[in-house]
């Protein structure tokens, strides 16, 4: 087995993944690290590894989007973005340098520059040749904690990025999730009942979806209390109408322009509410198929 310590690093890595397959190819960089027999376990770990990064890299900067940014600087021939901008980019998108600096009070450039210096590292175990590989377990314990380390302090300034910009703009955000669905009419409830009037909007949650090259994606999630109402007002004094209080899931995105990324007076929202349990609970029961 590897050492505890290193198995508790890479295990620590986990929750901070940005989805489920970084989470496989952290757990196949465990199970490279496990096999102690093996001489190419270095390897197979940076391997892993690498796969990690690259799939990060693709999902959180993507070389459209990273080109389009106010910040970039074409450094290369053919105007393909660099490692280095690419991680900049999945950190803080096209947020200027000043503002994650001054405002957010995080600096980069090291986190930066120790990934990169990570990734040439597993590129070379990637890519071994006879006098490179390394066999001694102490040696390869140290290497591979490196590249752990690094990529941790990555994942650690992504989601400290976005959680500083949450908690600057918490209460802002859920105004205007509230606001947008008291004020507009919720087509997906309006198709359900004669009548419908919004009671109370719960916001549950809120996170950063997207920073992109332009906008940020803000996301609040939480319950819309609803009354419905059937027939008319004079067909429930006649006992002939139906009323109901049901309480349904939503999302509501909000676009905010980079130009000031905590400002909601130009925001964009779109939004939806999920009435399928309602539907569901409406379809036939066994006994009548």
């Amino acid at each position: 087995m590897a050492l505890p310590w290193l198995n508790d690093q890479l295990a620590a890595l986990k929750p901070k993944a940005i989805d489920d397959f970084s989470r496989t190819t952290i757990t196949g960089a465990q199970h490279a690290l496990a096999d102690v027999a093996n001489p190419l376990r270095l390897n197979f770990f940076s391997t892993a590894m690498r796969i990690l990064f690259e799939h990060m890299m693709g999902t959180l900067a993507p070389v459209d989007q990273v080109v389009q940014t106010e910040w970039f600087v074409s450094e290369r021939e053919g105007n393909a973005p660099t490692r280095g901008q690419r991680i900049v980019f999945a950190i803080q998108g096209g947020l200027s340098d000043e503002f994650v600096k001054d405002t957010l009070q995080i600096d980069i450039a090291p986190i930066r520059q120790r990934l990169i210096k990570a990734v040439d590292n597993l590129s070379k175990h990637v890519h071994g040749r006879e006098d490179t590989i390394i066999e001694g377990h102490d040696e390869q314990d140290a290497a591979a904690s490196g590249a752990i380390e690094a990529l941790g302090n990555f994942l650690d300034t992504y989601h400290e990025c976005r959680s500083t910009i949450l908690n600057a703009i918490q209460q802002e955000l859920d105004d205007a999730a509230v606001d947008t669905l008291l004020s507009d009419t919720i087509l997906e409830v309006d198709e359900l009942a004669t009548h419908h009037s919004v009671e109370e909007v719960y916001v549950g949650d809120t996170s950063v979806r997207s920073i992109g090259a332009h906008f940020i994606t803000y996301r609040a999630t939480g319950s819309v209390a609803i009354g419905l109402q059937w027939g008319s007002n004079s067909d429930l004094r006649r006992g002939d109408g139906a009323e109901a209080d049901l309480s349904f899931p939503f999302y509501c995105d909000i676009q905010v322009s980079l130009d000031d990324p905590l400002n909601m007076a130009f925001s964009a929202t779109n939004y939806s509410v999920d009435v399928s349990s309602w539907r569901d609970g409406m379809g036939p029961d066994d006994d009548d198929l």
